[in-house]
């Protein structure tokens, strides 16, 4: 395995120190005959990485995020075949909700959660998605920090909190969808963001320029990104979702398309 070679022509510098990382614990996978793992990255990353991996033969890789469509995701090694297996990730799920629900209270979003969790000094490849809901967060991170936060976490802004271990089965649950067949002006980001997830156009452009949103987990800031079929797009704190089947052009001059949300 050349190392230097399969890092020729990254340029991003954390990136590279990503890559440099993965690629060791492939050597020590195969020079301690065992599995190992990588910190969580996002899911373009790995998808680079792993492309980059093709000639690697003599090792399995899989990738796994706590969940279905997780945004960020471990690299998981083996020697052979039949060692890697989603439950073998040391990943735990927690569930962080709120001790009690005053009026007035704040709503908690992914920046409050992730900035109360980082607090702690854990650093951020310790910790996956962050999932937010209405009664509280679900956030995946590697097994030993999982079991630290769960220790010392009390509070999320000023919140106070309770943090509970999740069962797997429950986490590994598939989600649940629903097919929404809706007709657009165009096949704009902005405009297919608004109509899935039901926010004013606004606010969808607000999400995409403020670096929120993510096709096929990368970020994307131009509002006039024109999607396609198949593309996995998520808002963070609002939900994802992924555009279906495009159809032919109604009388009034808009596109028939099928969205699949995730609820």
């Amino acid at each position: 395995m050349n190392k230097q070679q399969m890092m020729k022509g990254i340029q991003d510098q954390e990136e590279r120190l990503l890559f440099a990382n993965a690629l060791d614990q492939v050597f020590f996978s195969l020079k301690r005959h065992e599995v190992q793992f990588t910190d969580f990255m996002d899911r373009a990353k790995c998808e680079r990485f792993l492309e980059r991996m093709k000639s690697l033969g003599n090792i399995e890789i899989l990738t796994f995020g706590g969940v279905e469509d997780a945004e960020r995701m471990m690299l998981g090694f083996a020697p052979s075949e039949g060692f890697l297996s989603y439950e073998s990730f040391p990943i735990l799920a927690l569930k962080i909700a709120p001790k009690s629900k005053k009026f007035g209270q704040k709503d908690l979003s992914h920046r409050d959660y992730l900035g109360s969790i980082l607090g702690l000094g854990i650093e951020r490849g310790k910790i996956g998605d962050i999932l937010v809901s209405e009664d509280g967060g679900v956030c995946f991170a590697e097994t030993e920090m999982a079991e630290y936060i769960q220790s010392n976490l009390d509070k999320v802004s000023k919140t106070a909190v309770t943090v509970s271990k999740m069962d797997k089965a429950e986490v590994l649950a598939p989600k649940r969808t629903e097919t929404r067949r809706v007709t657009v002006a165009s096949m704009r980001l902005d405009v297919i963001l608004a109509d899935a997830l039901r926010l004013s156009r606004g606010k969808a452009q607000t999400l995409i320029t403020g670096e929120k949103v993510n096709v096929n987990w990368s970020a994307v800031t131009n509002t006039s990104y024109i999607l396609k079929t198949g593309d996995m797009v998520s808002a963070r704190g609002f939900g994802r979702f992924r555009v279906g089947e495009v159809g032919g052009r109604t009388k009034k001059d808009r596109i028939g398309l099928e969205l699949e949300v995730y609820v």
